[in-house]
């Protein structure tokens, strides 16, 4: 229960952060026990952590992204990934190959 209470409260911390105009830092969260990810229409998101600690992670919904221009290098490491959302997302031009 604590793990997954942590995991949407980093959520819903980064989906407010990537909502802001302040979006840009690092997020430092541990991603280690990360499922799942769902950033939809998250307006103002324009690039994504290093995911590269998200081994587990599963699904990525980054649906109506609109600003988001590239997704990291590290989305390739990701072994579990099985979900991709991208629909929508008329500024991404870099997506690294899965």
């Amino acid at each position: 229960f604590l793990q997954d209470s942590a995991q949407k409260i980093w959520l819903n911390s980064t989906w407010r952060l990537a909502n802001s105009r302040s979006y840009g830092k690092e997020l430092s969260q541990p991603l280690a026990n990360l499922k799942k990810m769902k950033l939809s229409r998250s307006s103002w998101l324009k690039k994504l952590p290093d995911l590269s600690n998200a081994t587990n992670l599963e699904r990525l919904d980054l649906y109506e992204c609109i600003a988001l221009v590239e997704l990291p290098s590290s989305i390739s490491n990701l072994r579990k990934l099985d979900s991709l959302e991208t629909n929508h997302c008329r500024s991404l031009k870099v997506i690294p190959t899965l």
